[in-house]
């Protein structure tokens, strides 16, 4: 301020790396040793535990300034030694309006991941420190436009009673060459989402996509690039579309290996032709099994084809298998990735079904971009997609339209219809393709011998 008052706000925004938690806990240290009677309490939206607050970090700087003498760590709160001053730890969550009254004579609110700060607890806060020269800071990677801290610190007028600045790790003397690499490795590999994890950009629609297109067009030609063989099993994938007028349409991929040989569409046509057309497709490229969505309009598919084989008219060689996003996890008790001891299980992971297998052709994308960057990468993990494949564009844009966000239960699942976009049947089909899971089979195998 001008003449000298403290401003009431102070607010710190940019990416992941930059230093923002870490200059406000020394901030927090510095004002108690200043004046012993400062008191200081940290927020959260959400506050679950005291391992998830700012306290170890603030600890981390007592110690780090050399004023361990000065101050009385307890278990849930920090005292001030030869004062009043006290540090605690608080989840505006857990506070009414009549609670929160307990707060009314801190001298600092500091509220670390403001982005999540809701407006109900903005609301209550901001009254609350209301002792006079008392500061609420803000620290915060920031999310949408719309949120309540950015409405408040980064509206279209700038406060007169507010400092704002942007930090990233690229302003951070101080930045651990580790978390440099990662930042220069998510820069090369994950376009889509770096501005938001590291540039503190709003998060956007392409930071939650599950498969971001820039990887998708690394796998364009991959395979004649890198000089490999398409060879391995070929599988088929079936996406049931509803009736001629439902405006829907059928796709069916075809996957050789690591390469995507074919991907077709068609519209109308009832179940019954449908599953005929597919299964001579099935026929002509030899894939031995075809899978189909079977939730649905795709029930139509397992009568059409339990009546082909009653008829005699299934191909020979050629089985189809219910394939069902809905369902549990394959290999649940296994870890997502099994080369590392501390990945969670994938029960604990997926929601389900399509979510792991959307995950799962996630993962061979990366590796395609990986390779087509020059980068290390699992050759056994691959796909590549043929640069003259009819509907490329469709297919491209499909691929990378679903993301991904987390299920009541904290699990991951997959919205494949953002914003009320159209179905991707194609890209469906090649996931099918790519994750061809008999788990429904399994299933129906388990319960039959259970009741026998």
């Amino acid at each position: 301020m001008p003449d000298g008052t403290p401003v009431r706000y102070k607010g710190a925004w940019g990416g992941r790396g930059s230093g923002k938690s870490h200059e406000m806990a020394g901030d927090v240290v510095e004002a108690m040793i200043v004046n012993p009677d400062c008191s200081v309490v940290c927020i959260r939206e959400i506050q679950k535990s005291l391992a998830l607050s700012a306290k170890k970090l603030i600890e981390a700087k007592i110690e780090a300034f050399g004023v361990s003498h000065l101050f009385e760590v307890l278990r849930g709160e920090i005292r001030r030694i030869g004062g009043t001053g006290l540090c605690i730890f608080q989840g505006m969550q857990d506070h009414t309006a009549d609670s929160v009254k307990s707060l009314e004579g801190f001298d600092i609110a500091w509220v670390e991941e403001a982005q999540s700060l809701s407006q109900r607890s903005l609301d209550l806060l901001r009254p609350t420190i209301r002792k006079e020269g008392s500061q609420i800071w803000f620290s915060w990677n920031p999310r949408r436009r719309g949120d309540p801290v950015e409405k408040l610190l980064r509206g279209a007028t700038p406060r007169d009673d507010a400092i704002v600045v942007r930090a990233n790790y690229t302003d951070n003397p101080f930045l651990p060459d580790t978390l440099r690499k990662e930042a220069e490795s998510d820069k090369a590999l994950n376009p889509d989402g770096f501005g938001h994890t590291w540039l503190g950009e709003y998060e956007n629609v392409s930071s939650k996509v599950v498969i971001p297109s820039a990887w998708v067009r690394s796998a364009i030609g991959l395979a004649e690039r890198l000089g490999l063989d398409i060879d391995g099993k070929t599988f088929a994938a079936l996406d049931v579309a509803g009736a001629e007028e439902g405006g829907d349409e059928n796709a069916f991929a075809v996957r050789k290996g690591i390469q995507i040989l074919s991907v077709e569409t068609w519209n109308g046509l009832d179940t019954a032709i449908t599953t005929q057309k597919a299964a001579r497709i099935a026929a002509t490229v030899g894939a031995a099994e075809t899978y189909y969505d079977s939730v649905g309009v795709g029930e139509g598919v397992t009568g059409e084809w339990a009546s082909m084989g009653r008829r005699n008219e299934q191909p020979n060689g050629i089985t189809f298998h219910p394939w069902n996003g809905g369902a549990g996890v394959l290999n649940p008790d296994e870890r997502v990735d099994k080369t590392n001891p501390q990945s969670p299980l994938n029960k604990d992971q997926y929601d389900n079904l399509k979510a792991q297998a959307w995950f799962g052709l996630r993962r061979r994308f990366e590796n395609a971009h990986k390779a087509a960057k020059g980068l290390p990468y699992d050759a056994d993990n691959l796909i590549s997609i043929p640069a003259d494949l009819p509907g490329l564009v469709q297919l491209e844009d499909e691929l990378s339209q679903p993301q991904h966000k987390a299920s009541g239960r904290g699990k991951t699942m997959v919205d494949k219809q953002p914003d009320g976009a159209k179905s991707p049947n194609m890209a469906d089909a090649v996931v099918m393709a790519f994750f061809p899971a008999k788990h429904e089979v399994a299933v129906q195998m388990f319960l039959r011998k259970k009741r026998a």
